[in-house]
């Protein structure tokens, strides 16, 4: 990871690692040395100017300079307050000869100050300086340096500057007051090389010399555990898993630096630099996706890892992949893993694009266009908007490391399965890990999803509550499942095929021309006399939560029990023809299955047309719903 995150930042050019920079909150002041002046003293330096961030009514002056304090600032920043120069009160945060930032909350009118009985800057000022000017090694450019410190090494020389600027009265507590000096920004380039090349490092005790180069422990990521025995090897024959080069370890600071400034996307591919024979057949992917990254950050928008694959997708087809993918958020590493080819399409077995067909008459019948189509037609609605979540301005956010409340979930069922699932389906559309995700996995979710939707159905306004989100689950579960099934079966048997036969069985079931012979048969005349038996009810509730006690049931006996008494709840009613022989057969049928892998045909039994009905009792069926619900 250290030598690819290392490449990635050398072929960044200089435009893009300036790219998102500001300037930190607060007053930034630059002095300036008189032209001519040979004799170095306090009296000779000058305001040349000044910005405050918050100024409501900025001048072309002040956007300006603060368009370019940004890097005088980065150039004069600490690694960490750990590794500052004023050690130990950390109240100076700058590490230059060139700059001095400190937060007015220590300044004289600040609140820590007034907290303090003394200073918690103005007496340290002098210390600070002797480590910074020890970043030099020119003696003019150490005098230059050393006016600058002798003009605000007091409270008294340190105000003066202030009171000088109007708007020092309107920096808050928590912002910054930075002091730069004029001079070119190649002294500040030097003294921070000098700097970082000391404070990049973990520790310096492992540091070794080969050459030029220096090597020691990567303080990427990494704490040296040297004051926490417990955390050490205790039984290795080494003190350090490895080092890393002073360049490696710059390049890191300043790639976490980059990331810091959310103008890469997230995740981020850090493609691998192709070899001479790959890159005869087509330009470096490399260097193409850097210009992709460049054009958008130029153009004031972060790109996004779809539209990036999407487009390199275009000119490189199947030779998009060879990349590490780094998912990095708020200084956290989420997820960092080797993609060695990514599949933008998803092909069935046939070649042919994945296609979700509406069976149950859901809406949402369309075919899955590629793997990025497939968080918005099938992940919104089987996680019930919790993990892809399609805002109100039709835009998407996806949560695959984000924190989750499970208040904004539909049901804890959506929520434990958010948090049990979203990683298999990242790996699988980002990394194309097509074994993460299995047509078992896939099954199990979309029947506890669709489970979890009858047990919540209510009846408002003559409509179930849930109705189109269980055939909208329905229609992905019978389509695509199979899909996930790396081991395709033989006979070519898919959930939507044996809906199909099922379905014309009923039909000629319900006419007394064919008999129950099969389990999955059995499943789907259960749904269709459960359905019609409970359309006979004149109960307030017409829920399809009337359904979760069948479901519950194990074995076929039982449910052929809970069948029964549901029909002699209603053996006062009038039966059509068409129900009679279903009802026998189901009552004389055991099935060897459990009733739990039945549950997709039973329910496929329920959402079908039901064949059972007359052409008046179906009629009648649809009056009663909305004449129950408008009682409601």
């Amino acid at each position: 990871m250290i030598k690819e995150i290392s490449n990635f930042i050398d072929a960044l050019d200089t435009d893009i690692k300036a790219l998102g920079m500001k300037a930190k909150d607060g007053l930034h002041v630059l002095l300036s040395l008189s032209q001519g002046n040979e004799q170095l003293s306090f009296e000779k330096l000058t305001l040349k100017q000044y910005a405050y961030t918050k100024t409501k009514d900025q001048t072309p002056a002040d956007i300006e300079f603060l368009s370019k304090v940004p890097v005088l600032s980065q150039l004069s920043w600490c690694v960490n307050t750990n590794k500052c120069f004023d050690l130990p009160i950390k109240a100076i945060h700058s590490c230059s000869p060139y700059c001095i930032a400190v937060k007015r909350e220590n300044l004289t009118d600040g609140e820590k100050y007034r907290a303090n009985t003394k200073s918690q800057v103005y007496e340290r000022i002098d210390s600070y300086f002797a480590k910074a000017l020890e970043l030099l090694s020119d003696e003019k450019e150490k005098k230059i340096a050393e006016m600058f410190r002798n003009a605000i090494n007091s409270e008294e020389k340190f105000n003066y500057w202030l009171n000088l600027i109007p708007a020092y009265g309107d920096v808050k507590d928590s912002e910054y007051v930075i002091f730069y000096l004029d001079v070119p920004i190649e002294k500040y380039e030097e003294t921070s090389n000098r700097y970082l090349a000391d404070k990049l490092f973990n520790t310096n005790e492992f540091n070794t010399a080969i050459g030029d180069e220096v090597y020691g422990t990567s303080d990427f990521f990494n704490g040296y555990p040297s004051k926490k025995p417990f955390l050490t090897h205790r039984s290795a024959a080494f003190d350090i898993a490895g080092r890393v080069s002073s360049k490696e370890a710059k390049a890191l600071f300043e790639f976490q630096d980059i990331m810091s400034r959310n103008i890469l996307p997230k995740p981020l591919p850090i493609f691998i630099h192709q070899d001479e024979i790959r890159q005869k057949r087509g330009a470096d992917i490399r260097t193409s996706a850097i210009k992709i990254f460049k054009r958008e950050a130029e153009n004031g928008t972060r790109i996004g890892y779809q539209e990036i694959m999407e487009e390199l997708y275009e000119t490189h087809n199947e030779e998009l992949g060879n990349y590490y993918l780094l998912f990095y958020d708020r200084g956290i590493i989420k997820d960092f893993d080797y993609v060695s080819k990514f599949e933008y399409q998803l092909k069935d077995d046939r070649g042919e694009k994945w296609e979700i067909t509406d069976l149950f008459n859901g809406g949402n019948g369309q075919t899955i266009k590629n793997v990025f189509h497939l968080q918005q037609t099938v992940l919104v609605p089987i996680f019930n908007n919790a993990l892809v979540t399609k805002t109100k301005s039709d835009t998407f956010q996806y949560k695959y490391f984000d924190e989750i409340d499970s208040r904004y979930c539909k049901s804890d069922v959506t929520y434990i399965q958010v948090l049990q699932y979203r990683k298999a389906f990242y790996d699988f559309i980002y990394k194309s890990k097509r074994q993460s995700v299995t047509a078992h996995m896939f099954h199990n979710i979309l029947r506890d999803a669709v489970l979890e939707d009858i047990r919540l159905d209510e009846i408002k306004n003559g409509y179930h509550t849930q109705d189109r989100a269980i055939r909208q689950k329905l229609n992905i579960w019978f389509s695509v499942t199979e899909n996930f099934n790396k081991t395709k079966t033989q006979n070519n048997e898919t959930m939507a095929n044996k809906l199909l036969a099922n379905r014309e069985f009923i039909t000629k079931l319900a006419k007394g021309k064919v008999d129950i012979s099969s389990d999955d048969e059995y499943a789907f005349a259960v749904g269709q006399v459960i359905y019609y038996l409970l359309s006979k009810s004149k109960t307030a509730d017409r829920s399809y939560k009337r359904l979760e006690p069948f479901m519950q049931q194990v074995q076929s006996k039982e449910l052929n029990k809970a069948i029964a008494r549901l029909f002699d709840s209603y053996k006062h009613e009038n039966f059509s023809g068409n129900f009679k022989n279903p009802f026998a057969q189901v009552m004389a049928y055991e099935a060897k299955t459990s009733i739990r892998e039945l549950i997709p045909t039973i329910l496929s039994g329920v959402f079908s047309k039901n064949e059972l009905f007359s052409d008046k009792e179906e009629q009648e069926d649809t009056e009663t719903l909305e004449e129950s619900a408008t009682e409601n």
